[in-house]
């Protein structure tokens, strides 16, 4: 895992630690997981910025960053890891969430136009916002257990690799 990249990052924070902006947060930032670089924080911190970015409303980086200070994860990760879903990815997963609440709900699935235009998207919003949350809670859960236990099994093996290569270095 990228554990000195992430160190660094941690590093430069601390640093800036006295900066004028952060000391409205200081009492709660100086939590040691919120930056620790441990399996425990990084891949809850994935899970919880991943599955965020699977729901269909704006805000992203903040619920995260929020989310992030009642688990106890780190939160520089937790925020970078909403871009996951990025704003060219939004449109096609948004589809596929919709159409997944649809057929949950039992609802017929309207065929979106070739443009979607803010005009359309106002009209149709009554229409469209209950499959639409029903199929990202779903997307977002499952995207969340999915990168949860990934990171976890990644994370595992790479420790494991990295000390088969310590044991087997020639001893001086």
């Amino acid at each position: 895992m990228p554990r000195k990249f992430l160190r660094r990052i941690s590093r430069q924070y601390r640093q800036n630690e006295q900066a004028w902006y952060l000391r409205p947060f200081a009492p709660m930032l100086r939590h040691p997981m919120y930056f620790a670089v441990n399996r425990r924080s990084v891949s809850g911190a994935l899970a919880i910025g991943v599955s965020i970015s699977m729901l269909p409303f704006p805000g992203h980086m903040m619920l995260a960053v929020l989310c992030g200070l009642l688990a106890g994860v780190n939160l520089g990760v937790a925020a970078l890891a909403t871009w996951l879903n990025s704003p060219l990815t939004m449109v096609p997963v948004f589809y596929f969430e919709y159409r997944l609440g649809a057929l949950l709900l039992g609802l017929p699935s309207q065929d979106w136009p070739d443009e979607v235009s803010w005009e359309w998207l106002q009209a149709q919003l009554s229409l469209l916002w209950r499959p639409l949350f029903l199929g990202g809670l779903i997307t977002a859960g499952l995207t969340a257990v999915v990168v949860y236990f990934g990171t976890n099994l990644l994370w595992r093996w790479s420790s494991a690799r990295r000390l088969r290569r310590r044991r087997q270095r020639p001893r001086s």
